[in-house]
């Protein structure tokens, strides 16, 4: 039997949420947060993606031989992980010096961290969940 198997990584700011898996362009199913799945095909070329709501993985071009899993690892984006931690600690860090320091311009510094979530959640949709071939 041929099969495309697919682990993906656990991680807290994608976790409640199914992973659609797309073979040749066909939904073949979904991956919960830490699963590991396989999925029958015919041998030869796929192309495989992933998908979450309007955001998805690129599209990765897999070799698939009779008898043998081709085995691929999707999660986030990279440093996905940091984020949750990192808007918190931003938003704390914010009020405290508004309020004790009275400046109006700390919020400029945050301003990166913002740009860097817009990016991957309009521009770098595409590229908001990482799927790569790792046998």
């Amino acid at each position: 039997m041929t099969t495309i198997k697919i682990q993906r990584t656990s991680e807290y700011n994608n976790k409640l949420r199914d992973f659609g898996i797309y073979v040749d362009g066909i939904k073949v199913g979904t991956i919960a947060d830490g699963e590991v799945k396989e999925f029958t095909t015919t041998p030869g070329t796929h192309v495989v993606a992933a998908k979450i709501d309007w955001c998805s993985s690129q599209n990765v071009s897999v070799e698939v031989v009779e008898g043998k899993a081709a085995t691929l690892e999707v999660g986030g984006f990279k440093f996905g992980n940091w984020i949750l931690p990192l808007v918190i600690g931003v938003v704390i860090v914010f009020i405290a010096l508004q309020n004790f320091a009275g400046s109006e311009y700390i919020l400029f510094a945050f301003v990166p961290l913002f740009v860097f979530l817009f990016y991957y959640l309009t521009v770098g949709r595409k590229k908001y969940l990482r799927l790569a071939v790792i046998d």
